[in-house]
């Protein structure tokens, strides 16, 4: 079997792209800051826009512990 850099480029893609999905798809589903509805509307923004669904969702869920973690260096009083 022969496979060419279009083939294999294009197999890399979807490889790379069920890897995000699947990504953004358990970190949603671990999230508790969200309630059940809007984790189902973002399952839902994940999978029927693949790249920028799981991105966008990716992005916001980044967000939140970046917060949580700079809250918790800062020194106490």
């Amino acid at each position: 079997m022969y496979l060419d850099f279009l083939t294999f480029a294009a197999f890399a893609m979807l490889v790379a792209t069920l890897v995000l999905q699947i990504v953004a798809t358990r970190r949603v589903r671990r999230d508790v800051s969200f309630d059940a509805d809007q984790r189902k509307a973002q399952l839902w923004m994940i999978w029927l826009l693949p790249i920028l669904g799981a991105s966008i969702v990716l992005s916001v869920l980044h967000d939140e512990p970046a917060q949580e973690r700079d809250r918790q260096s800062l020194p106490r009083s």
